[in-house]
């Protein structure tokens, strides 16, 4: 799954939530009329140091020896960052369904396949000086983890033979 994938997910599941209009941050489009809920993606990390094991396919094509190709990749935990933001009348009110999601397990599907909510911060009310006027304004980060398998490419298979010592006599 890519960063955009996982970030649309979010999207999608903040939206059924909050019944609001939510968007993704940079976008360039024109701004939705209030009220409306933003994501937006601040990072990705590993969450252990090390990766959880590798995995091995042998396709069905070969490399220029005739050989079948292998291909490696890395079983990574890893952990998305986002920054949600709700623009309007009563903000704090739009994102409180979120925290409220995540003490009932029953409403806590997955994103998508392997990918779900791990943890929401509290709501802040921040409101914003705009146009010499105060906007209401709240904010919240998510953590949504997942596990990602990136092939890193063909590798080189080294051979296995059996073989057995007799003694002589």
């Amino acid at each position: 799954m890519t960063d955009d994938e996982v970030h649309s997910a979010l999207v999608r599941w903040v939206k059924a939530k909050t019944g609001a209009t939510t968007i993704k941050a940079h976008q360039s489009g024109p701004t939705p009329a209030l009220s409306y809920v933003m994501v937006n993606d601040t990072g990705t990390a590993e969450v252990r140091r090390w990766h959880q094991q590798t995995e091995y396919t042998e396709t069905d094509a070969e490399n220029s020896a005739g050989e079948k190709i292998v291909t490696a990749a890395p079983v990574i935990e890893m952990e998305w960052r986002f920054s949600v933001h709700a623009y309007g009348p009563s903000p704090t009110d739009r994102l409180r369904p979120i925290v409220s999601a995540m003490k009932v397990s029953q409403v806590m599907e997955p994103l998508m396949p392997g990918l779900h909510v791990h943890e929401v911060s509290a709501i802040r009310d921040v409101p914003d000086w705009i146009n010499n006027a105060w906007q209401p304004r709240a904010q919240m980060d998510i953590i949504v983890r997942g596990i990602i398998r990136d092939s890193v490419g063909e590798v080189d298979v080294i051979d296995d033979y059996s073989f057995d010592i007799a003694r002589a006599e």
